[in-house]
């Protein structure tokens, strides 16, 4: 081989490991930037900023490992059947066949077998028309009529033809307690009933239910600032494209719902009301912690879970043992709110004090801050101690606020502040009807009524 030739040779050869040496680069820079992202995550997680994703990495939080087992019974189990009804509307007798499927001739027995079949009539919509006569006051001449389905509070008409208390009961539910889009609940109720009607329609229909069944609301208000204990808490929710804030308020006969653009304490303390006397339920959200004139009860599902967060993402010997500890305490508190045994609740009060005082475990830095601010709070972490009707937890605020949640999932939130007092009083009013075991689509036909009577809506809570 000549020189030139083996010279081009070493070229080429040299241009291929240059190539190789640009790519090794960009994917170290690659690497880095990922490497970066991740030890950013890592220390957000740490200071509580930012959920862990749906997926674990350890099970210190989950439940135990799958059995690799089919779910459900185990085979060859008695079978789970539905009640049998205790009304039976109908009977059809069905024949004997006459012959086998081998071919055999069939001779009876004097058995017999039967099965009860559950299922929906076809549904029909009825059209009523509604007359009443015309009149003229001799005194001052004024039209005067009966006041007829769909006329305004004046007694006016406002369409020739409207849309059912029943059938409004029925979107009613579909949407605030089905969390159906409005598309939908055109299409079922056009398809399965021929009852035709449209999104914006059934906004409308809404917001005069809404209006319309306001003292309800008011009377679910008067219950939550009367309340012994109430749980507070709140979600993100849009308004017309603008971040915004859905509240709860509960009890367990109530729920009291509020959409505002603001998340300042001020909104919670309009929902309870000034001179609020009763025990207060939340997080550690500071929003909650600054209103000194409240008794508070802290949350220690929200303590127990960050503490198991610090112990995954940063285990040490001071994490895991605080971990341990804490979940013992609150399993020892639990018993002793149960027995009310004053010699154990001391007992717990004087553990709590040494879980903040151990200066061992305060050497991981985020340990130390949840030592300050149980040292802080430490009267509103024991408030449930010495009172049975206190919970140790905000367990049932977070599921009772699910409900709004599931519903922002489908619609994103509202687009006006209209659309926020409409949907914070129909969910009020929902889940607070369906705490107290009574129907929604009783609740509609009565609103129904009473704004043709002229009087107050029914009551959301279960009379004796």
């Amino acid at each position: 081989m000549t020189d030139a030739g083996r010279i081009a040779e070493l070229e080429e050869e040299s241009a291929k490991l240059r190539g190789r040496v640009a790519e090794q680069a960009r994917e170290i820079t690659a690497l880095r930037d990922e490497l970066v992202r991740l030890r950013k995550e890592i220390e957000e997680w740490r200071r509580g900023h930012r959920e862990r994703s749906k997926r674990r990495s350890s099970r210190a939080e989950g439940t135990g490992a799958r059995s690799g087992g089919r779910p459900g019974r185990r085979a060859g189990h008695e079978g789970a059947f539905r009640p049998v009804p205790k009304k039976i509307d109908r009977t059809v007798r069905h024949r004997m066949p006459k012959r086998c499927e081998c071919g055999g001739c069939v001779e009876p027995t004097g058995e017999h077998d039967s099965t009860i079949v559950e299922d929906i009539p076809p549904v029909q919509v009825t059209r009523t028309r509604h007359v009443t006569p015309v009149g003229r006051c001799t005194k001052c001449g004024r039209r005067v009529a009966k006041k007829l389905p769909g006329a305004t509070a004046g007694g006016g008409r406002v369409a020739q033809v409207v849309v059912g208390p029943n059938a409004e009961a029925l979107m009613v539910s579909l949407r605030f307690e089905g969390k159906m889009t409005m598309p939908a609940i055109c299409a079922t109720v056009h398809t399965w009933f021929g009852l035709s009607i449209s999104p914006g329609g059934l906004v409308q229909m809404f917001h005069r239910i809404g209006n319309r069944g306001a003292p309800s609301y008011d009377e679910i208000v008067a219950h939550i600032r009367q309340a012994d204990v109430v749980g507070l808490d709140e979600t993100g929710l849009h308004q017309d494209g603008l971040g915004g804030w859905a509240w709860l308020a509960r009890t367990d006969q109530a729920s009291l719902f509020r959409i505002e653009l603001s998340r300042a304490s001020w909104v919670a303390e309009q929902m309870l009301g000034a001179g609020f006397v009763g025990v207060v339920c939340t997080d550690f959200y500071g929003v909650y912690t600054r209103c000194d004139d409240w008794t508070h009860a802290y949350c220690g599902a929200h303590v127990v879970r960050e503490a198991k967060k610090i112990a995954e993402v940063s285990p040490t010997d001071q994490s895991v043992e605080f971990r341990d500890r804490l979940q013992a305490f609150y399993r020892n508190a639990r018993e002793a709110q149960r027995t009310q045994d004053p010699s154990a609740q001391r007992g717990i009060r004087i553990r709590l004090g040494q879980l903040i005082a151990d200066s061992n475990l305060g050497l991981h830095a985020d340990v130390a801050r949840l030592q300050v601010r149980l040292d802080q709070r430490f009267y509103g972490v024991l408030t449930f101690l010495e009172r049975p009707d206190v919970p140790a937890d905000n367990n049932a605020t977070e599921r009772d606020i699910r409900a709004l949640a599931q519903y922002r999932k489908v619609t994103g939130g509202t687009r006006s502040p209209q659309g926020s007092l409409t949907l914070a009083r129909m969910m009020s009013i929902s889940q607070t009807l369906r705490k107290n075991d009574l129907p929604l689509r009783d609740w509609v036909v009565g609103v129904h009524d009473a704004h043709l009577q002229g009087r107050a809506p029914p009551s959301v809570f279960a009379t004796s």
